[in-house]
């Protein structure tokens, strides 16, 4: 008999040096994964497929549904820029007509506040919203391809492998690895793939649950050319509030302005009046 070789991944303080107590994880998983083969199409890219099982979720003319990454502490656009809750209620506002009664965030974790007297990403979003209902997923986020979906809090998660995911055609899909995936490589990623650097930043923040880890990861892209990496790792910065880290928000927006980046420039800006 031949044995796969499995990649253990253990989301647990122990393991990654991260607190996440407050979020009551237990137990393990896992995840169907496959090897896509030259000409076979029964093994499909995770990417693609998120994007078809989001499609899937049902409409309803009640309910404005937000599809994204996220952790208990941050969401993310699908270039893994962080979204604050203004971004997203800046977006949503002016969408919000009489039929529409609640907003739902699809991803991972929005419901759970990350610690203690920290309010939930739903909450917040709900907060800008002026008091507008939000409801957030309490875990971890499935997906099944007709667009039914679950949580789970698992405290380990068990896959085949530790690069790209990969899933049989018509399997249920585990969000969080879809963007996820990149931090099971990030030793092995070379210094001048900036993008790849970031990406496996988020990764750790969102399948690693340890924003610790993604601040560190975020700064170091930042530092190969990554504007996103430098405005996340800002955004980061600014949420702890003390002079340090937010001199080093402000060189970090400076650095995303450098690179290019309009929204780096932007709060560069917004921050630089609050003096």
């Amino acid at each position: 008999m031949k044995t796969a070789l499995l990649a253990l991944c253990l989301l647990s303080p122990a393991a990654l040096a991260c607190d996440t107590s407050h979020l009551s994880l237990s137990g393990g998983l896992s995840v169907k994964t496959c090897s896509p083969k030259p000409g076979a199409t029964d093994c499909v890219d995770s990417s693609s497929t998120l994007h078809a099982y989001m499609d899937a979720v049902p409409d309803e003319d009640s309910v404005f549904s937000i599809g994204l990454q996220s952790s208990p502490w941050h969401m993310y656009d699908g270039d893994m820029r962080i979204l604050t809750a203004d971004d997203i209620a800046a977006t949503v506002k002016p969408r919000l007509d009489a039929k529409v009664k609640r907003v739902e965030l699809i991803g991972s974790w929005t419901g759970v506040s990350p610690k203690p007297g920290v309010p939930s990403l739903a909450d917040r979003l709900s907060k800008a919203l002026d008091g507008f209902p939000v409801k957030g997923e309490n875990g971890f986020l499935w997906l099944k391809k007709n667009g039914a979906r679950r949580t789970t809090r698992q405290a380990f998660t068990v896959r085949e492998g530790g690069g790209s995911y990969f899933l049989p055609k018509g399997a249920e899909l585990f969000v969080p690895l879809v963007a996820g995936w990149p931090a099971f490589v990030q030793d092995r990623i070379p210094e001048d793939n900036a993008e790849m650097l970031m990406r496996a930043a988020a990764g750790q923040e969102i399948f690693f649950l340890c924003p610790d880890k993604a601040l560190e990861g975020f700064e170091h892209a930042a530092d190969k050319g990554s504007a996103v990496a430098a405005y996340n790792a800002a955004i980061m910065r600014l949420e702890r509030g003390d002079s340090a880290d937010r001199a080093a928000a402000l060189a970090l927006l400076g650095r995303g302005a450098a690179l290019g980046d309009a929204k780096s420039r932007a709060r560069l800006d917004v921050e630089r009046a609050r003096k």
